[in-house]
């Protein structure tokens, strides 16, 4: 029987980068969740009304849509960024630097 005095020791700072990081882990699901949400809930853009000039809302809606849906996941990107390791911390990242290892 394994006793707890001989498991191996874990470094302190051995946690995950999303569980070191709880708040950027959340803002990063809150804003993928919302981005879906306001695409997929079709009773926030399914009326012929209001309209601007010609245009349906639908076409208005989009219009604002995309632009801030490209700024949200830019967000999204560059906070996913600040959790992956930086060189030289042994993770993934370092095998991404171009060189191979040998």
């Amino acid at each position: 029987m394994v006793q707890p005095s001989d498991m191996p020791k874990t470094p302190a700072g051995s946690r995950s980068r999303v569980a070191a990081h709880p708040v950027t882990s959340a803002v990063i699901a809150i804003l993928i969740l919302a981005s879906v949400f306001f695409a997929v809930w079709v009773p926030l853009f399914a009326s012929a009304t209001p309209k601007i000039g010609d245009f349906p809302f639908f076409y208005i809606y989009l219009l604002i849509y995309m632009p801030v849906l490209g700024v949200v996941l830019w967000i999204v990107i560059t906070l996913q960024q600040k959790l992956r390791p930086g060189p030289g911390a042994g993770g993934p990242a370092d095998a991404s630097d171009g060189e191979v290892a040998r």
